[in-house]
């Protein structure tokens, strides 16, 4: 019997139908990966089985007594916590039961002979449940979480609210490993995980005994994972039991099929519409007209296959540098006080594409920072050349309640019109209803296009990108590395997927 049934299910955003009649189940023990270009509501999905919205149509139907934990992109916790009181939530009720066995064993030193046999039943009920949890393997299994994700790096005692972006999502990702529920639901959980820490996940979702849905856009991440995948397209969910790759030669093999069928219906349904409006006012003719008429009616009409919506980026190039681009002396970059990374010293060339690896944590992004003028230095120098024209895509950005695509580029750019502004984004795949959308109703890859859209109207001669790939789907990614390989001038790339980098730069800057 299916852990989850979805039957019927429609959703749409204002007048923006997301699902048609689409149907879902989680069977036990399933590793299930599910896949789809940006925006076609992946994570809108994910929150409806997860209770946080609610469908227009259709039931979500969980068996009784089933738990699951959900992990999306932009999880929102208390911060004021430390990484140790947040995790060991998970283990809160057991511990408070120990606490509880320990006070009965405690009066059985002072209480009268007649009660010494209840205080001990007690105690003994609590040590059984204590022992079928497994609650004195708490600690390794902790351990072995914490480690496994390189989160005792942070030390124990350190706050959600003084942890990076990526630094909390690993710790939300453990508690939420730790909590073991029968279904895992996970929206992109390799985003900000370094290439270390994404082989420990995949090992561990593999070893994996119970269900799971996973989101997510790192092909490698996903082979190694999937033993089923649901692909949504078309507003259509469908189901190929079989591995990723395996999956990746039946699509292509039903995409053409679809378009066939799609070209078919559609002329099908063009000549039937000619002969009612030739046949309907006539006599002889009416019967047979009203008939096809409600032969159309009855049809289920397929959706026009819907194409990826390509980017074609262009970041133009102001002027060339001298041989000397950036320079950094005995530089020590940090918060406060706090040094995260000290004493670097490095000469950046002419031209010259950099990657910037290493674990969450280590100090990549404080690195940009600082480069950029955004956080002070705390010692030594950084010298950009004279000429240097920067561009920079920052990891995290917030947006205002009602700001649109268009509001947003118009903010740096307020003399251009919406059409101008319009060819920008559509540049970047944003194209109609979208460009005028809540930028915090667009998934996280249509933000990131809109945030790249932006990057090509600068002229530039040093291009600095941090962790850009979070969240585009296989072929944006893909359409972004032909750019980035274009563009004549310098680039500082931090980035933790090997895939994108590999090929793309010629020199690699790892932090341990």
């Amino acid at each position: 019997m299916a852990l989850l049934d979805v039957e019927g299910l429609r959703f749409k955003y204002t007048d923006n139908e997301l699902f048609n009649n689409i149907s879902f189940r989680i069977n036990p023990k399933e590793h299930i990966v599910l896949v789809g270009d940006n925006g076609c509501g992946k994570s809108t999905f994910m929150n409806l089985i997860a209770k946080n919205l609610i469908p227009d149509s259709g039931i979500i139907s969980w068996m009784n007594n089933v738990s699951f934990g959900y992990l999306d992109q932009h999880l929102k916790v208390n911060k004021d916590v430390t990484i140790y009181d947040y995790i060991t939530e998970v283990f809160k009720p057991l511990i408070e039961k120990e606490a509880l066995m320990n006070s009965y064993y405690e009066k059985l030193c002072n209480c009268k002979e007649y009660e010494y046999e209840r205080y001990l039943n007690y105690a003994q009920t609590i040590q059984d449940e204590l022992d079928k949890a497994n609650f004195y393997a708490m600690n390794s299994t902790m351990g072995n979480m914490i480690n496994g994700l390189g989160i005792a790096d942070y030390g124990m005692d350190t706050k959600l609210s003084n942890l990076s972006g990526g630094q909390r999502a690993k710790v939300y990702l453990a508690k939420l490993l730790l909590e073991a529920p029968d279904v895992l639901l996970m929206d992109e959980p390799t985003n900000f995980l370094d290439v270390a820490h994404i082989e420990w996940l995949s090992k561990y979702l593999k070893e994996f005994k119970k269900a799971f849905v996973v989101i997510s856009h790192d092909e490698g991440f996903l082979r190694n994972i999937g033993m089923v995948v649901y692909d949504l397209s078309n507003k259509e969910m469908t189901r190929y039991n079989m591995d990723y790759d395996h999956f990746l030669i039946e699509k292509e093999i039903r995409k053409e099929q679809y378009q066939k069928n799609y070209n078919s219906q559609q002329a099908f349904i063009k000549k039937t519409e000619q002969f009612i409006q030739k046949n309907i006012v006539r006599a002889t003719t009416t019967k047979q007209a009203q008939s096809r008429r409600k032969m159309l009616e009855k049809i289920k009409v397929l959706e026009k296959p819907k194409n990826h919506e390509p980017m074609h980026l262009t970041f133009p190039f102001s002027k060339g540098l001298g041989q000397e681009v950036l320079k950094l002396e005995g530089l020590s970059v940090g918060y406060g006080d706090k040094i995260v990374l000290g004493d670097l010293n490095f000469l950046m060339k002419h031209n010259q594409k950099i990657a910037i690896l290493g674990h969450n944590g280590v100090g990549k992004s404080t690195i940009l920072k600082t480069i950029m003028g955004l956080l002070p230095k705390i010692e030594g120098e950084y010298i950009w050349n004279p000429s240097a024209d920067l561009n920079y895509f920052a990891q995290e950005e917030k947006y205002e309640a009602n700001e649109t695509p268009i509001s947003y580029l118009r903010y740096f750019y307020h003399m251009k019109t919406d059409g101008e502004l319009r060819s920008v984004l559509a540049s970047a795949g944003i194209k109609g209803d979208l460009a005028i959308k809540p930028m915090n109703s667009l998934s996280g890859g249509e933000q990131t296009k809109v945030r790249l859209a932006l990057m090509t109207m600068k002229k530039s001669n040093v291009l600095i990108f941090d962790e850009p790939t979070n969240h585009l789907d296989i072929h944006s990614k893909a359409e972004l590395w032909e750019s980035i390989d274009k563009f004549p001038g310098s680039v500082i790339l931090v980035t933790h997927e090997d895939d994108f980098y590999q090929g793309l730069v010629d020199t690699e800057l790892k932090f341990e």
